[in-house]
């Protein structure tokens, strides 16, 4: 037989050796590990008084003999330890494996388990598997597999095994360690339910906000519908002007309303994984000039200078536009709500390396460092007596986030508490068709 690269042994006597059962036999005197050798050692070895038992200059008590110290591991060790032939007959095995098993001693386990196979493996192809690794690789770590009890019950063992071969190469036993890890499949089960209930969950929020949100919008585009055509007053004066005034309340009420569903509809959406992109090629220059004129009007409205710096010409890119709007007009919406009357909000793009930057900075009330991670939550909005001044969902930002991710992008957001935030988009190279006029 062979151990690494032990020369052949002759006489069969049980030795565990780094972990290992194995067949030892009589070796070489002159290999480390004979048995004359590890004589020559013990009889060499320091030895000091330790509590009145003899110790080598470890410290340990030495045994009476190398086989004596092997036996002892092999006895004590925690893993199941086992010999067992390629035919599936167990050789010898340990205690520790005896209970592992469920028997009182390894004689009663070898006595009663005499076919692997049909007796231990819960699913008996396991075993055909293992013989077929086994014989492939010679060496299996690892090997996860339900086996039965003595008293029925069923447990998981992992196995580490290596093949035991004559030096004629004939294949003689397998010798290995087994490992009971019960409780680890067990919580991995939990996990897993757990992962799947939280799944179902999710997809049924979803479906119930998108079945609802369409519910709303519908009879909302109605109130809409209507209310405007009051303002107007097409069908002749209402009267008294506060019909008018009420009118428009609610049509700007509704408006508002509409794209708060909008929002929620788009994030049930994304979490669903039914949004997609309907990509093409745009300008990106056009695009940012449009997404700021749909906000000038209430940027002008509360004294609030908006800067658009672009560069001249066109910035060709791959990208949804009606997306990519909605991100400009989440961020712009944003900066302008939280930026006091009389300061500014910048609108920029360019190149920074291989990317294209969007980039929106306003001069508002800023957010707390640690803040931050909250506001990219849906729903979530900063307890302080700014957010409370201003209406909002908290969806905005974990919104566009997400339709930032659909474009393979990526957003950073930079702020000073009283001073000021900068939410830059980097869209990727891949999305971009002409450098040309960034240079």
């Amino acid at each position: 037989m062979r151990i690494g690269k032990s020369p052949i042994l002759r006489c069969n006597k049980i030795e565990f050796r780094f972990g290992i059962l194995a067949e030892r036999q009589t070796l070489d005197p002159r290999h480390p590990y004979s048995a004359r050798a590890r004589s020559r050692y013990y009889k060499s070895a320091p030895r000091t008084r330790l509590l009145g038992a003899e110790s080598n200059d470890w410290g340990a008590p030495a045994p009476d003999t190398a086989e004596d110290s092997f036996r002892s591991i092999f006895e004590r060790a925690v893993p199941g330890i086992f010999q067992t032939t390629p035919g599936g007959n167990y050789i010898r095995a340990n205690p520790a494996l005896a209970r592992i098993y469920g028997y009182e001693s390894p004689n009663q386990m070898l006595e009663e388990l005499t076919d692997i196979g049909r007796q231990l493996y819960v699913d008996p192809n396991r075993r055909n598997e293992f013989v077929r690794l086994m014989y492939e690789k010679g060496e299996l770590s690892g090997f996860e597999a339900e086996i039965y009890r003595r008293d029925g019950s069923t447990i998981w063992i992992s196995e580490n095994c290596r093949e035991v071969r004559s030096t004629h190469g004939e294949l003689v036993y397998y010798e290995g360690t087994v490992e009971d890890i019960t409780e680890r499949k067990k919580a991995e089960a939990d996990l897993q339910l757990a992962r799947m209930q939280a799944e179902q969950s999710s997809k049924a929020k979803s479906a119930f906000l998108a079945n609802m949100s369409h519910e709303l919008r519908t009879p909302l585009n109605a109130i809409m519908g209507f209310s405007e055509l009051l303002t107007q007053e097409l069908f002749g004066p209402l009267g008294d002007p506060r019909y008018k005034e009420f009118a428009s309340d609610i049509f700007r009420s509704g408006k508002h309303l509409l794209a708060i569903i909008g929002d929620i509809l788009d994030l049930a959406k994304v979490e669903a994984g039914q949004l997609t992109l309907d990509a093409r090629e745009v300008d990106i220059v056009g695009l940012v000039h449009s997404s700021a004129r749909l906000v000038s009007e209430s940027a002008r409205h509360r004294d609030i200078t908006l800067d658009v710096q672009v560069p001249d010409g066109a910035i060709m890119a791959e990208v949804d536009p009606t997306r990519l709007r909605q991100i400009l007009l989440n961020l712009l919406s944003n900066a302008v709500k939280f930026t006091p009357e009389g300061k500014s909000v910048a609108l920029s793009c360019g190149r920074e390396g291989d990317e294209l930057y969007l980039r929106v900075a306003d001069t508002g009330i800023g957010i707390n460092p640690d803040d931050l991670a909250k506001v990219m939550q849906p729903f979530h909005q900063v307890d302080n007596s700014f957010s409370r001044r201003y209406e909002g969902t908290g969806l905005g930002l974990p919104l566009t986030q997400s339709l930032v991710d659909l474009h393979g992008a990526r957003m950073t957001i930079d702020s000073v508490l009283n001073s000021g935030t900068t939410v830059t988009v980097y869209l990727p190279k891949a999305r971009v068709l002409d450098w040309c006029v960034l240079a």
